[in-house]
């Protein structure tokens, strides 16, 4: 159980597989066992690094040090520990807050970004509009305001399709610790448009046509927001196509990955 230090804060992570790294970045309600249907598939060639965001299962935190400002110097202390120069990031949801501040402020540590799921910290007026309501209702949610049905995020079908996996999914979730969900907006980790002048990294912005938590197209507005960013849309997913479609996921996210590392 490889920890790495930041500060007054361990940071659990696992490392699976050999070659280039592949950093997976976790959402709300997630944590490193999130990744179950990716590690099997990706550490065939890459070297796949899950981790623990701070205030999640094994990174245990007093609530007062939760904040995702702190997500970049925790992921080069991950990488530093772990003896990693560069990586490609894979984020779900909040990973994005860990995985896009890298790419634009530690360019030369990260060598592609795939984020699914995420409004993301990119500053624009249509994306501070669904950020606030994500936080609402995420909010909601964690006061237990909402109905079972939309707590997830998920698709209507996957649920009744698959209520193993649900019910596992929500499961994962409750190991993790309290956090302040609305810090995802402070000034401080938002990314602002002079920001991405001049960047460069290889990025794929994917999302679920019937995510409940974003819209069905706001990855497409991400992705014309961030230069050169392409993107990918799950006809059949809603929040986290990476637990509800692995197999059409870890499809479109290796060929990505891939091309980057031709």
């Amino acid at each position: 159980m490889p920890f790495a230090q930041n500060g007054d804060v361990r940071l659990y992570y696992e490392s699976h597989g050999d070659g280039p790294a592949v950093v997976f970045v976790h959402g709300g309600n997630g944590n490193t066992l999130s990744w179950v249907h990716q590690v099997p598939h990706f550490s065939k060639r890459y070297r796949c690094m899950t981790v623990d965001l701070r205030g999640f299962k094994h990174s245990t935190i007093p609530i007062e040090l939760y904040h995702p400002r702190h997500y970049v110097p925790d992921m080069l202390a991950v990488l530093d520990h772990a003896g990693i120069a560069k990586a490609a990031f894979v984020c779900q949801s909040l990973g994005a807050w860990a995985g896009m501040p890298m790419a634009v402020k530690h360019p030369e540590r990260v060598t592609s970004l795939v984020i699914n799921g995420s409004p993301t910290p990119v500053n624009s007026p249509e994306n501070q509009y669904v950020l606030q309501k994500s936080i609402a209702t995420s909010q909601a949610v964690q006061r237990g305001e909402l109905p079972n049905a939309r707590s997830t995020g998920m698709s209507e079908r996957f649920m009744q399709e698959q209520p193993a996996l649900t019910f596992l999914y929500e499961a994962l979730g409750r190991l993790n610790g309290p956090r302040r969900t609305g810090t995802m907006t402070d000034e401080d980790v938002m990314i602002q448009p002079a920001d991405l002048a001049g960047y460069k990294t290889p990025t794929l912005i994917m999302g679920g046509r019937h995510d409940h938590f974003l819209t069905p197209e706001h990855h497409v507005h991400i992705a014309s927001v961030v230069p050169g960013a392409k993107h990918h849309t799950f006809e059949n997913s809603g929040h986290s196509a990476y637990w509800e479609e692995p197999l059409e996921f870890n499809r479109v996210v290796g060929e990505f990955l891939n091309s980057c590392h031709a």
